[in-house]
């Protein structure tokens, strides 16, 4: 068998110092935009308001649930829109959401490397759920949401907080992530970016597909015969 090709010598550089990986979960590990438009959609609808424009849908998806309702709900509304939420089961629009190509061989075979793995959302109480769903919920440890952080993302609270459950240092880390909220997140925390699909980003390293990701590490920890390099 053949030696796969090398990657770039800065990629191997970067891939080299890694010993942990933490996920955005929306635009990353899933294409959860139809998702997002279906919930908030639906929201908007029984309030007698017009769908979300396509500002709207870009906002909705980069931040918090809060965040978002705020932003789209005027404020007199929101006491009903917060009771409609209360009333609705994301798990009814799971099925919407797409798991990234190639993104279950990746991450499991990432964590039989020995990589550890974390998500770092701003959803909220939805992150489990989903995981679960989609037979990911093994995998990371942890899973930061803004339920569980006093300030989400763009404040670095949630990655710090994984740094210091793995007990790693920001130069043994890389943050995935798709979004200019991602990148002042990873910037804040002094972990690297590595852009996913947004060559846009400010970003060590630009990923444009989860294949990459795997090819890069297999070549560093395994190579072509699953001897390490």
């Amino acid at each position: 068998m053949t030696d796969p090709v090398a990657p770039p010598a800065h990629v191997l550089a970067e891939v080299r110092r890694v010993r942990g990986v933490v996920f955005d979960c929306d635009g990353v590990l899933f294409d959860s935009r139809d998702v997002n438009r279906a919930y908030y959609n639906f929201i908007l609808e029984r309030l007698g308001l017009p769908p979300m424009s396509p500002e709207a849908e870009e906002y909705a998806y980069m931040h918090t649930v809060d965040a978002a309702l705020a932003y789209l709900v005027p404020a007199h509304l929101l006491p009903q829109a917060k009771a409609l939420q209360g009333h609705m089961t994301y798990g009814d629009f799971l099925d919407r959401m797409i798991p990234a190509p190639g993104v279950h061989d990746v991450l499991e075979a990432l964590h039989g490397w020995g990589i550890r793995l974390a998500v770092n959302t701003n959803r909220k109480n939805s992150m489990e759920m989903v995981l679960e769903r989609f037979g990911m919920a093994h995998l990371f440890a942890p899973v930061m949401t803004a339920a569980k952080v006093v300030r989400p993302k763009p404040d670095p609270e949630g990655l710090l907080r994984i740094l210091a459950h793995w007990d790693m240092g920001p130069d043994q880390v890389a943050y995935v992530g798709d979004s200019e909220v991602d990148a002042a997140t990873a910037a804040a925390a002094g972990v690297p970016l590595w852009a996913y699909r947004n060559p846009e980003l400010p970003a060590k390293l630009h990923v444009d597909s989860f294949a990459d990701l795997r090819h890069w590490f297999a070549y560093v920890l395994g190579g072509a015969s699953g001897v390490p390099r």
